[in-house]
């Protein structure tokens, strides 16, 4: 199974996955005439949608499994 959060639901890669999650971000990498602007450069929109996005998954996750942040900071990887 693959599962896809995108600014493009209709790539390559989102036609493929399963299930698909589309956050309606103005990227450049997105041809749109929605009329909507920003000043954030690049992805920037997309990234900090994505963030905020994920953080409410894990959120639900947390509340679902009976977990806290002490339970899951035990589990976090260090990468650095």
């Amino acid at each position: 199974m693959v599962a896809l959060v995108t600014v493009t639901a209709d790539s390559k890669i989102g036609l493929l996955a399963d299930p698909v999650i589309h956050i309606p971000a103005i990227s450049p990498k997105v041809d749109n005439d929605t009329g909507v602007l920003s000043i954030q450069p690049m992805g920037s929109l997309f990234e900090q949608s994505l963030l905020l996005f994920l953080d409410a998954v894990i959120l639900l996750l947390m509340d679902t499994e009976g977990r806290d942040s002490g339970s899951m900071f035990s589990r976090h990887a260090n990468l650095e």
